[in-house]
């Protein structure tokens, strides 16, 4: 079974104004198993980002101040997606800096996901929370929302 939730700031909140995005998706597999499949760089290809997004390779360090960075090509050309570990609690929760990098290097603002994994009845409750997004707050709502249900699909 799944299911899905999202909220946001209201509609019109400034760019400048950071603003939270929350995604949910109840996926029918265990914690453990949902955990893997995140810190995965092969399976992060599969399940990550938005449709119109061809991911070309994907690099990951599952260690508190490990790095991880997904390089795509989307219409606008190359770009990749990088961060820093900063917490992991095995088959429960992920906590990491988050940043767009363009192909010519032009840096987004760093923001950070949390991630947890919770049991739900025979699988997982799958909660992301994006924080301090200054712009398109609704990129990583609609984001968020198709890579859960991609590793739905692998799970």
């Amino acid at each position: 079974m799944t299911t899905e939730t999202q909220t946001a700031a209201p509609t019109g909140t400034p760019p400048e104004t950071p603003t939270e995005v929350t995604v949910s998706r109840e996926i029918a597999a265990a914690p453990e198993r949902v955990y893997a499949l995140w810190l995965d760089p092969q399976a992060m290809i599969r399940w990550f980002g938005i449709d119109g997004i061809t991911n070309t390779g994907c690099e990951v360090d599952p260690q508190v101040g490990g790095a991880w960075k997904l390089a795509a090509t989307g219409p606008k050309g190359p770009f990749h997606v990088e961060g820093v570990f900063l917490a992991l609690e095995p088959g429960r929760r992920v906590v990491q800096s988050w940043v767009h990098v363009d192909g010519d290097g032009t840096r987004g603002n760093e923001t950070e996901a949390e991630v947890l994994f919770e049991p739900a009845g025979t699988g997982t409750r799958v909660t992301v929370h994006h924080r301090r997004i200054r712009f398109t707050p609704d990129a990583f709502r609609e984001g968020w929302g198709q890579s859960l249900a991609r590793i739905a699909e692998l799970a």
